[in-house]
């Protein structure tokens, strides 16, 4: 089982070239990124059902492959991802949570549990796959940024 975690720093009070995020905006462009990752990662396309205020069943599909996703949504606060193959059987879940340790200091907290796709005595793939996690997210707080400077793809204003 691969099992880690990971924090990015989203509001630096010291650091002023770097957009400040409301806590909102943050939260919004979290759940845009679910509901539509072909925004964050051009080889990924999503097919939404039951979608509700507090989550939607997620088909994500990569090349032949398809994963079915349940996301459920704890409003301004988390995002819960559990993942089951269809083409082929894989564990797989994730926790996105804001964290605000003080007034505008926002944090986003980074939580994956997978089946582990290690051999013995082959190649470490879990630690490539961690890497590519945490690169994932960064790209994806970068990518929220320029949404925040500009709006969201589709729409007028940044919040839906």
């Amino acid at each position: 089982m691969l099992e880690f975690q990971h924090i990015i720093q989203i509001n630096d009070p010291q650091e002023q070239r770097i957009p400040h995020l409301s806590r909102i905006q943050l939260w919004e462009g979290l759940v845009f990124r679910t509901k539509y990752p072909g925004h964050f990662n051009a080889t990924l396309s999503a097919r939404l059902v039951d979608v509700s205020p507090t989550g939607f069943i997620r088909y994500l599909n990569f090349g032949t492959a398809e994963l079915r996703d349940e996301v459920v949504l704890l409003e301004g606060e988390e995002i819960r991802t559990s993942t089951a193959g269809v083409v082929q059987h894989m564990f797989a879940e994730s926790v996105t949570r804001i964290e605000e340790p003080a007034p505008g200091h926002l944090f986003v907290r980074f939580q994956y549990r997978r089946d582990s796709v290690n051999e013995p005595g082959g190649l470490d793939v879990d630690e490539y796959l961690k890497a590519a996690y945490v690169q994932n997210d960064r790209d994806a707080i970068a990518r929220l940024r320029e949404f925040a400077a500009n709006g969201l793809p589709g729409t007028g204003s940044w919040v839906q």
